[in-house]
């Protein structure tokens, strides 16, 4: 009887998990597809405290879908509202010994809720919330200012993707009622 070697063994093993992870719908965090069946969607951005960096990225997010936004409700399949858009700062941790922050957390918080372009809800009123921390470096006030800063842009990034997924978990049958 023929031995096969012990490293090609673990070579074949791993090439046929990689094999099977590959081909069973995995993908990287952010880049998979999301299955929505509408085409057309109208964004009611109430004010932010802090620019449009939400409504930017969920545009975005939503134009690789194949989903379309557009400003008059008579266009639209559906009405997705982002309102009271808060990014928030708390420290975390102080040193003991100086009394210095150490560490800080930023956090999002939106309400969100999608109706048909008549006013029924198809997804309730829902707050969402995110938060990322980050060591706060007393040495570098500037350099701190920017993480913050960085920090708000990835939460809101981060935010756009998963409202993204919220979106395709909203039934839109009831849409089929509507156009009859």
């Amino acid at each position: 009887m023929m031995r096969i070697p012990t490293g090609l063994r673990y070579g074949l093993l791993i090439v046929a998990i990689v094999g099977q992870v590959g081909c069973s719908g995995w993908y990287l965090r952010g880049k998979g597809s999301v299955h929505i069946p509408i085409k057309h969607l109208c964004i009611d951005n109430q004010a932010s405290d802090y620019g449009n960096y939400l409504y930017n990225y969920f545009v975005a997010q939503l134009s690789y879908s194949g989903i379309a936004v557009v400003q008059s409700r008579t266009q639209c399949e559906a009405v997705f509202e982002l309102r009271n858009e808060k990014y928030t700062k708390r420290v975390l941790s102080v040193d003991p010994t100086t009394g210095k922050v150490q560490e800080i957390e930023v956090g999002l918080q939106i309400q969100v809720a999608v109706r048909t372009p008549t006013g029924e809800l198809l997804l309730a009123p829902d707050v969402v919330d995110w938060s990322q921390d980050y060591v706060f470096d007393q040495s570098s006030v500037l350099g701190t200012d920017e993480v913050e800063q960085t920090t708000r842009l990835r939460l809101a990034e981060n935010a756009a993707r998963a409202l993204l997924f919220r979106l395709e978990l909203v039934d839109f049958k009831k849409l089929d009622k509507h156009a009859d």
